[in-house]
């Protein structure tokens, strides 16, 4: 090699010699050029796994979720590599080190938000199949796992960052005992949700879609997490629900009825005669005995008694349609049959009305008016 060259190759910046500063960039741009070959050949291989015919989903989800942290662990560990083969000016001892703590801290991250990735297609994949399924157990199991995946692979990345910055893995679970007491007591709202997900899970007194009412919310079950149950509502808002609630809360499913009960309470005008409230009670009768949707053994239909302005009937029947849209169909059609049966008995349905009755021989009462100035008054 020529003097001239090689004290050129020599010549130092800042105690970084110019052959150090090649390694440096060499290493960086092969990093560029390892991530585009990666990033080509990626798409390549998925594009020829998926011309087989049997597919894979562990396969898939592992291939298409790696492109992205290996992008960014090939720019680390090679941009790291060139600082590691050169000479460590004195003024950067620790800087270099902080370097390589931080490259290995990115890696181990990667490696775990490329495992969060693959969780996630994994669960968008089982929750398909769980929705395929009559049974709901694996709709409301399937959430759980996913979330329960998640914070044991959070939990590892965060000690293996602890360990990478020079600190035991050991003291500090130590030290998680010895305070054990106070982080129990902090999260004990998160703990009682948590075990409130397994009481749900294991004692099973609702499913994914069921309609329900707890603590005066009613609405459809949408989603079962480790810490809330979030419920769809009639208006189609969202409530989330802490599990914790659902242990010691009384709920009622709707689902889970094999009938509706469905109350009708009517008044006819005063002048119905006998003959047609009995019309009308039979009428009624008749139709609940001939109509499928309604549940005929149990149901009753009589005269109540006299009102303050109407002749009251009561209505007691069930329908066999459990769910609030098919019930509420039911009840309109049998509402409008009641109305027909009134018009057809030739009466009608009362109101609240008062009849004043005045003698002609009654005294006339002094009444007191005034617009502008007061003025006696006889009626």
């Amino acid at each position: 090699m020529p003097e001239f060259l090689k004290s050129i190759l020599n010549f130092e910046v800042l105690e970084i010699s110019v052959t150090d500063i090649l390694i440096v960039v060499g290493c960086t741009l092969c990093a560029f050029l390892v991530d585009k070959l990666t990033q080509w050949l990626l798409p390549k291989i998925e594009a020829s796994l998926a011309k087989r015919k049997e597919k894979s989903i562990w396969r898939d989800a592992i291939l298409t979720s790696i492109k992205k942290p290996l992008h960014v662990v090939a720019l680390t560990l090679c941009c790291a590599l060139g600082l590691a083969l050169i000479d460590t000016p004195s003024w950067g001892v620790n800087l270099f080190k902080w370097i390589f703590i931080i490259a290995r801290g990115i890696c181990i991250w990667c490696s775990i938000w490329y495992l969060m990735i693959v969780t996630t297609k994994l669960t968008a994949h089982f929750n398909e199949r769980a929705s395929q399924t009559e049974s709901k157990l694996d709709d409301m199991l399937v959430p759980i796992i996913s979330s329960s995946i998640k914070f044991v692979l959070v939990s590892i990345g965060v000690l293996l960052v602890i360990q990478n910055l020079g600190y035991s893995i050991s003291s500090v679970l130590a030290g998680l005992g010895i305070g054990g007491a106070a982080i129990a007591l902090a999260s004990k709202d998160t703990l009682a949700n948590i075990f409130g997900s397994l009481v749900v899970f294991f004692d099973h007194p609702f499913d994914i879609g069921d309609w329900i009412e707890v603590n005066g919310i009613s609405g459809s079950v949408e989603e079962i997490r480790l810490r809330s149950t979030i419920i769809r509502t009639w208006d189609n808002s969202l409530v989330t629900m802490p599990n914790q609630l659902l242990t010691t809360a009384s709920i009622n499913n709707f689902e889970r009825r094999h009938k509706r009960k469905m109350e009708c309470n009517f008044g006819v005008l005063y002048s119905t005669t006998a003959d047609q409230i009995e019309k009308i009670v039979d009428d009624i009768k008749k139709y609940i005995l001939e109509n499928p949707d309604l549940y005929a053994p149990n149901h009753y239909v009589g005269f109540m008694g006299f009102g303050d302005s109407s002749l009251d009937i009561e209505v007691v029947v069930f329908t066999l349609e459990t769910s609030k849209a098919e019930h509420m169909a039911v009840r309109q059609k049998f509402l409008l049959q009641v109305m027909r049966i009134v018009e057809a008995a030739g009466t009608g349905f009362a109101f609240p009305t008062r009849t004043l009755e005045w003698a002609s021989n009654s005294p006339k009462i002094p009444l007191q008016m005034s617009r502008h100035h007061s003025d006696d008054a006889e009626i």
